[in-house]
């Protein structure tokens, strides 16, 4: 007997946004790594594997800006709560007063579901790309 067809099921915002969110931080930690897979916690210093670490929030909340996350150790982004001050250091450091307090500014953002669509296409093709890096 025939199997009824069913239809496909719908995925929800919700669903989107995880999984998005989900490759943007390993994307986020391939790219700040080596070619060992290797990347150095931008609070602590400590290196530590993209596996075993996180992409850490300078501002919580503020998914998919690129800037706005880094490589960090797991003690540093949930021990420490993200080490709130040498991750400013840090970022001052880097970007310079005004980036970060354009980003202090920023809103969140509600994508909505073709964008997140088109947003995890891109960041599983850079998965890819630094995951042969490493492999090689």
């Amino acid at each position: 007997m025939k199997q009824p067809i069913t239809k496909k099921k719908e995925r929800t915002h919700a669903w989107w946004l995880k999984k998005t969110n989900t490759d943007f931080n390993k994307m986020v930690r391939l790219e700040e790594s080596n070619d060992s897979g290797y990347g150095i916690c931008v609070t602590c210093g400590k290196p530590k594997h993209y596996k075993e670490s996180n992409a850490g929030h300078f501002k919580h909340g503020l998914d998919f800006v690129r800037d706005n996350q880094h490589f960090q150790c797991v003690y540093c982004n949930q021990f420490l709560s993200g080490n709130g001050v040498k991750y400013s250091l840090y970022m001052i450091d880097r970007y310079g007063r005004d980036r970060v307090d354009e980003i202090l500014a920023m809103k969140n953002y509600k994508y909505s579901i073709p964008d997140l669509q088109e947003m995890r296409s891109n960041y599983k093709q850079k998965i890819k790309e630094y995951e042969k890096k490493i492999q090689s």
